[in-house]
């Protein structure tokens, strides 16, 4: 049977906050350079002329425009899956998600495929359940991809990768510091133009990269519920 040669232990007190404090600068950082990149916020066009007769117009978005932002928080669990080679051990995951995303393109593409190139960045915080507990701290830049239906619903797909770090070591991983590959797909639904209704599947691993031994590396099925918010 094979065992963890590293002894497993807890970081040393001042370096979670001093790597915390880290990833913080970081995402901030990469948030004002998308901004930075992007055209001047433009407002959110609805995709259908409004009927006539005098009815109210459709209060859903529709398309989404180069420098439209989107704010969500999501809620997420996970369950530890072997998948791929990664870590048999059996956990569940709490996943606290705040996320912030820039629309980096107009509407492109026809039929199904119309839709708009977004960047996220998503800072979170995670438990990992079990014995001993595991709390950790991550961000992560994804690309999504929106799709314009013209209704109310608009799906999407994502994903991208991230950094963590961990009060204490997962079995089968040789270090607290891991990278965080994910990706999935879900959708909003907009209860009015700028409020939606939010739910996605992903698909998240972490390992070392081979930086330290073992490295096993663990592979979760999440779901996500939550609210998101667009300014245009």
């Amino acid at each position: 049977m094979e065992t963890d040669p590293v002894p497993r232990g807890r970081q040393p007190a001042g370096a979670i906050p001093v790597v915390a404090g880290g990833l913080v600068m970081l995402w901030l950082g990469v948030a004002v350079a998308a901004q930075e990149m992007t055209a001047p916020r433009q407002a959110l066009v609805l995709p259908l002329q409004p009927p006539a007769g005098g009815e109210p117009a459709p209060v859903f978005p529709g398309e989404l425009r180069k420098g439209s932002q989107e704010f969500t928080f999501l809620v997420g669990y996970g369950e530890q899956v072997e998948a791929l080679g990664g870590s048999q051990e059996d956990r569940e995951f709490l996943f606290f998600t705040p996320r912030w995303g820039i629309v980096l393109t107009n509407p492109v593409g026809e039929s199904f495929w119309r839709g708009g190139l977004e960047f996220v960045t998503e800072p979170s915080a995670i438990i990992t359940a079990g014995t001993p507990r595991i709390l950790s701290g991550g961000i992560a830049a994804l690309l999504k991809y929106n799709f314009y239906t013209g209704t109310r619903l608009m799906p999407f797909l994502e994903g991208g990768a991230g950094l963590m770090v961990s009060t204490d070591r997962m079995a089968g991983m040789g270090s607290s510091f891991n990278f965080t590959p994910q990706g999935g797909g879900g959708f909003h639904y907009f209860l009015s133009r700028e409020w939606a209704f939010t739910a996605a599947y992903r698909f998240w691993h972490a390992s070392n990269a081979g930086t330290a031994q073992p490295n096993r590396g663990v592979n979760v099925n999440a779901v996500f519920v939550g609210v998101a918010y667009f300014l245009p």
